[in-house]
């Protein structure tokens, strides 16, 4: 089986299990919002959340939709830290975390290195603490992912493009005002 054969039964597979979830989950409702603001610049970002399940009755804090939204931030934080989005990361993080993610793509980009990030799927989001008045909420997420360190010429110097890893992260997300979060841990 050559490499770019086995690409492509990956994408087919990604798309097939894709399909499998979006028929085999219930029916959707109107979109829920939720926003990010950055502590130091105010930015916004707005994220349009779709529960998969009504609740029963009307509460002021849905599980199901912050644990889809913290999803959405996951893939989005990710794929920023590996594309150099500094901008981006800022938006998202508390100022520490922010400067840990930083020092790494400078060190990255020093170097004349770079990052290809591909989450393939979620195996689990899972709430494993969160303050009584969920302002802090902590999140363990297991995903399968590909990354992979290359030099400037694409020479792997880190990670295996043909191997999946399961990778455990667990990330705080903290209200900094109603409705925006940003990630502290």
């Amino acid at each position: 089986m050559t490499g770019s054969t086995f690409v492509l039964g990956l994408i087919a597979v990604y798309f097939i299990w894709r399909l499998y979830r979006a028929f085999s989950e219930p029916a959707q409702k109107a979109p829920d919002k939720i926003r990010l603001v950055s502590k130091e610049t105010g930015e916004v970002l707005e994220m349009h959340i779709v529960q998969t399940k009504a609740p029963k009755e009307k509460l002021d804090w849905n599980e199901n939709a912050f644990l889809t939204a913290a999803k959405f931030v996951f893939q989005k934080i990710s794929t920023a830290f590996a594309n150099c989005d500094l901008k981006e990361l800022k938006r998202a993080l508390a100022p520490d975390v922010y400067r840990i993610f930083e020092a790494d793509i400078l060190a990255r980009q020093a170097k004349k290195q770079k990052m290809d990030f591909s989450l393939i799927c979620f195996d689990s989001a899972d709430i494993v603490k969160k303050t009584p008045n969920n302002d802090e909420v902590t999140v363990r997420f297991k995903t399968e992912q590909i990354n992979l360190l290359k030099d400037e010429k694409g020479k792997i110097l880190e990670g295996d493009g043909m191997s999946i890893s399961v990778m455990q992260d667990t990330w705080v997300f903290k209200q900094i005002v109603k409705e925006a979060w940003i990630v502290t841990s």
